[in-house]
């Protein structure tokens, strides 16, 4: 019994902590009023300075949060105001969000973008930054907007961080700001990393030799599916039907050129000049333009868009390159000229390959030299560019 109410006792004795300390003369003299008041008392002058150190911390405290509550008072009032002047309307934020996400890859128009960001407001980098970061906080979107770039004007590199706030209001602030570096900074993007609650955007000076166009990088990251959807738009029966019929048939159609599938039903193979021409009428630009990784990887796109073939396999690590295309043909007329045609292609890039070729697989190797003992074993037809 003696021991709880020991306990009891403690536990309401406010506790006592005695130290020696020492006191600059500074803080004495600053002290003085309160020794004053206390008779002296350093121990009581200490306890009224705490006390009232803490009322004037509560104090501050308090007129921050006056200050904060006003600001969002303000920025309510700006936004009813926009509202009411018809310029924003209210929109729910899960209806905003599957807009965004059904026009992605689309590009925003560039006068959007500079309603946006005031072109003639800005023209630093850290302009652009703390522009941004008012109008979200005006907006309430909580984004907050970070930049590293060595130079204000005219920088070689940036990065722009955009962290917290809705991913998909993220992503459009993002995207604004590439276009709008690209166009007005020669900044174009190399790099996007994005996560659930931030988002990087990676930027390199580059030569804006076309204003009208879009930087490779920005179409690239942002605009992936622009070109394919003002085709779309450009003639909608013809696309709309030619999705249908590929649907319906399980994509069993083949897609080539006129002159290509004319020489096909003559009997004959495209010329390695014929090829030439048409690999540079598609990617625009001549097969000495790049290099044998970047054909195989063209190629690739190619091969798998014509559907003459079903599918394909690909090594691009220098000295090791090869493509390997796999198709369900059984007549051997038909695999001949396809591993003909496939070879014309091959030769007018200007690299010397080998290609082995069996009734479902032809394969192309790239500066190897072939075993003709072990093809001629094993029934694999052999050929040398």
């Amino acid at each position: 019994m003696s021991s709880f109410l020991s306990q009891k006792a403690e536990e309401e004795i406010p506790l006592i902590v005695r130290k020696n300390i020492s006191i600059d003369q500074c803080y004495v003299d600053k002290l003085k009023p309160f020794l004053e008041k206390n008779n002296g008392n350093l121990s009581a002058a200490i306890r009224d300075a705490i006390e009232t150190a803490s009322l004037a911390l509560a104090r501050k405290e308090g007129e921050n949060g006056e200050k904060d509550s006003i600001k969002a008072s303000q920025n309510a009032e700006f936004r009813n105001k926009l509202i009411e002047d018809e310029e924003f309307l209210l929109v729910h934020h899960t209806l905003f969000e599957w807009l965004i996400k059904q026009t992605s890859g689309m590009l925003i128009d560039e006068s959007i973008i500079y309603e946006l960001i005031n072109p003639y407001k800005v023209k630093k980098i850290p302009d652009i930054v703390s522009s941004l970061n008012v109008l979200n906080e005006k907006m309430g979107w909580k984004i907050k907007v970070d930049a590293e770039c060595v130079q204000d004007c005219e920088p070689e590199t940036a990065n722009l961080t955009l962290s917290n706030g809705n991913s998909c209001l993220r992503g459009i602030m993002a995207h604004s700001l590439a276009f709008f570096l690209a166009k007005q900074m020669k900044l174009d993007v190399r790099g996007l990393f994005s996560r659930s609650n931030v988002t990087k955007v990676y930027f390199k000076r580059f030569e804006f030799l076309d204003y009208q166009k879009v930087p490779k990088g920005v179409e690239e990251h942002f605009g992936a599916m622009e070109s394919t959807c003002r085709e779309i738009q450009k003639r909608p029966d013809f696309w709309k039907n030619l999705i249908k019929t590929y649907r319906h048939q399980n994509y069993q159609r083949l897609s080539m050129n006129r002159k290509i599938f004319e020489a096909f039903v003559s009997g004959n193979v495209p010329s390695v000049a014929d090829m030439a021409r048409n690999f540079e009428l598609v990617v625009g630009k001549p097969p000495e333009a790049f290099t044998l990784a970047e054909h195989i990887m063209i190629f690739k796109e190619l091969y798998l868009t014509e559907g003459i073939g079903s599918d394909i396999e690909i090594c691009t690590e220098k000295g090791s390159e090869y493509v390997k295309l796999i198709h369900d043909y059984s007549d051997s007329k038909v695999c001949e000229y396809i591993t003909m045609y496939y070879s014309n292609i091959f030769k007018s890039i200007g690299y010397p390959f080998t290609v082995i070729a069996n009734p479902h697989m032809i394969v192309f190797e790239f500066g190897k030299v072939l075993n003709f003992t072990s093809i001629s074993e094993s029934g694999i037809m052999g050929m040398e560019s």
